[in-house]
């Protein structure tokens, strides 16, 4: 099966929403329109893909703690910190693993190799390709501090379109750098 790229535009969606209606609107009506879409996206993930990821689940929940805060306390530094806090959680992930010899990319083509056709698992197991794996687990590290710092920035000192291009294409760029990192 192809792979469906449109599950990397789902993760952007609540977001685009949130900064389109505040800045038409406020912030609760942001929040709302953000849930809502999330919302959205389960749906779609449901009926796309049959089942509903743990992934998106932590997002739908995240966006309602979060969104939650902000709503709470009227600042909406709470809901744009939910990709600060992420990808400073994924840094922490990436490195801890890859300083305990157990890169997590690594470990999860291990994992995982069962499920990919066999001339995949062939490749994944040669000694150069594993290296690349294994540079991208520790440059993803990195890389995450890097987006982590770029948000927390933007968001403290930009506007919201100004933060929703960091959060979203900041960090495609970031793992396209990485992947071209990794490579070399």
């Amino acid at each position: 099966m192809p792979f469906d790229w449109s599950i990397l535009l789902l993760d952007a969606i609540p977001l685009v929403v949130f900064v389109v209606v505040d800045s038409f609107s406020n912030m609760r009506y942001a929040i709302i329109g953000a849930l809502c879409a999330a919302a959205l996206e389960l749906g779609y993930s449901l009926y796309r893909f049959g089942e509903i990821d743990e992934f998106s689940i932590l997002s739908v929940c995240l966006i309602l703690l979060f969104g939650g805060l902000s709503i709470k306390f009227d600042n909406p530094l709470y809901f744009k910190f939910k990709p600060v806090i992420l990808s400073s959680v994924s840094a922490a992930t990436f490195l801890i693993t890859y300083a305990l010899s157990k890169p997590l990319l690594l470990m999860g083509i291990d994992r995982y190799a069962d499920v990919l056709p066999a001339q995949m698992q062939e490749l994944l197991t040669q000694p150069h390709i594993r290296r690349v794996f294994e540079r991208a687990s520790l440059y993803l590290g990195f890389g995450f501090i890097v987006h982590a710092g770029a948000v927390a920035w933007v968001a403290l000192h930009r506007s919201n379109w100004w933060w929703l291009l960091t959060r979203t294409v900041g960090a495609y760029l970031m793992l396209f750098i990485v992947a071209l990192l990794a490579t070399m």
